[in-house]
């Protein structure tokens, strides 16, 4: 399991969150059933290695002064103009605890759908899962590279393993593929 090493952070507030990240740390968070919540500090380049590496919907290990704490991440909040990480939530499980996460959807043979002149709308790209905090899945695939336009993708049509169940409506479209609108011939010689 990853082990991410955390310290814990004495005081809170908004000038102790920007120290924290001066010094190279995200201020984060960390709550659970039967626990108070300990404000924390983790090192930002093992957080930013951890999360390319195994996404943010795998279970991580969080030692604070000693103690080893499973959990998942729960909220990552960002910077609006850079896009690095400010601040960090994570939930105390345990691995046959059953909980909820959105996880992405990727539709492969996009490039097929699209070189045929069609257009492509991905409407949902996460869907909320129920499964078990050791089965968490990293994302959902699906190939669409047979499909024409007309053709739709819903949550009912997706296949998933028996280890997690989509809490969706069923009736949700994921993806819909319609005919690209040309201009005719005509149109353009009337311009």
């Amino acid at each position: 399991m990853n082990i991410l090493s955390s310290q814990l952070r004495l005081k809170s507030g908004k000038n102790d969150s920007h120290q924290a990240r001066d010094e190279g740390y995200i201020p984060s968070i960390i709550y659970g059933k039967d626990m108070n919540n300990l404000p924390i500090k983790i090192n930002r380049r093992e957080v930013e290695a951890f999360i390319r590496n195994h996404g943010e919907n795998s279970l991580v290990v969080l030692n604070i002064g000693g103690v080893n704490y499973t959990a998942i991440i729960k909220e990552v909040q960002t910077h609006p103009v850079t896009q690095k990480i400010i601040h960090m939530d994570f939930q105390k499980v345990s691995e046959d605890q059953k909980i909820n996460v959105k996880i992405p959807v990727i539709l492969n043979g996009r490039n097929y759908v699209e070189k045929g002149g069609a257009i492509m709308q991905q409407q949902i790209r996460d869907v909320e899962i129920e499964c078990t905090a050791g089965n968490i899945p990293r994302k959902l695939e699906y190939d669409i590279s047979s499909f024409k336009p007309g053709d739709v993708l819903r949550v009912a049509d997706m296949e998933v393993s028996e280890e997690f169940l989509i809490l969706q409506d069923p009736q949700s479209i994921i993806v819909s593929v319609s005919e690209a609108n040309k201009i005719s011939e005509a149109e353009e010689e009337e311009e």
